[in-house]
Parts: structure tokens; sequence; C-alpha cells
């Protein structure tokens, strides 16, 4: 398929985010149960239900513009993925491990924000209903508030 709308280019992103999410979902919870403290833990299996809500989010949005629910893979999300089975199957010692999950965590946040970022943009353009850019919004704040924890949870093993 051959974009050449924006409207087409929203579509496109709009599967491509609601694929991640759905990842999302596995990678969260491969990254808690490979991870070697309860805190790294904590901050993937906290955000499990902001997750869901977004997933939620997501499907009401294609509601709202009559559009069919399907997903589209992305490459990055497959290498990401990807990066994560390697991790998995590599990493031994606990606190390698723990900061490997965390920076797979702050890759995901950072693409998933950068995903919606290119959405909220579109759906501007596109003088798309307020509701859609609110979803779009909120689910961009979780994703922003998810990297934060795993930003401080660095800082705080920089100054131990």
């Amino acid at each position: 398929m051959s974009i050449s709308t924006r409207r087409e280019m929203f579509e496109r992103e709009l599967q491509k985010l609601y694929h991640a999410e759905i990842e999302i979902l596995d990678l969260h919870s491969d990254l808690a149960a490979a991870a070697a403290s309860d805190e790294v833990r904590a901050i993937f299996d906290g955000h499990e239900a902001d997750t869901v809500e977004q997933i939620d989010r997501i499907e009401a949005m294609f509601e709202l513009l009559g559009l069919e629910l399907r997903e589209r893979g992305s490459p990055i999300m497959e290498g990401l993925l990807a990066e994560k089975d390697e991790f998995v199957a590599e990493v031994a010692d606990g606190d390698l491990r723990d900061l490997d999950a965390i920076s797979i965590g702050m890759i995901n946040e950072r693409l998933e924000i950068t995903l919606l970022d290119r959405l909220v943009m579109l759906a501007d353009e596109l003088d798309l209903p307020n509701s859609i850019v609110e979803y779009l919004e909120a689910n961009r704040d979780e994703a922003q508030t998810a990297l934060g924890r795993m930003q401080q949870f660095l800082e705080e093993r920089r100054s131990r």
C-alpha cells in the first residue's frame, strides 16, 4: 500500500501503535521476569494497568474513526523484541540484568512517545475530533511517566 495522504499515514501509525502496545504487555512481563531486583520488577509490573488502558484508548480511537481494528507490525518494534530475547538469553549478572531491562524499557517508551507525537501532529493537521487527541496525549503522558520512573532508577543507581 502506498501512503499518499496524511489520513492514510495516521491510520498506518495508529495500527503500528496498536501492535506495539499489545507487544508491550508481553515485553514488560518478560522484562519483569528477567529483572534481578524487586525494584525493577515493580517498575514493569506497575505499568501493566496503564498499558491495558492505553490499548483500550487505541481501540476506542479505531471505533470513533470508523476504522477496522487492525495491527501493523514495525521493524523497529521487532528489533526491540529481538534485543529483549538476546538480553534474556545472555545476561547472567543481576546488576547487568537490571540495567539491560531498564535500558530496553527506556528504548520502548521513547519509541512509544515518538509514535504518539507523530499521531498527535497528524491528528491536529487532520482536524480529528478532540477526543482522539486527548486519548493520544493521555497515552503519551503515561509513557512519559513510565520513562521517568526508569530514568529515576538509573539516577538513584548512579548515586549509590
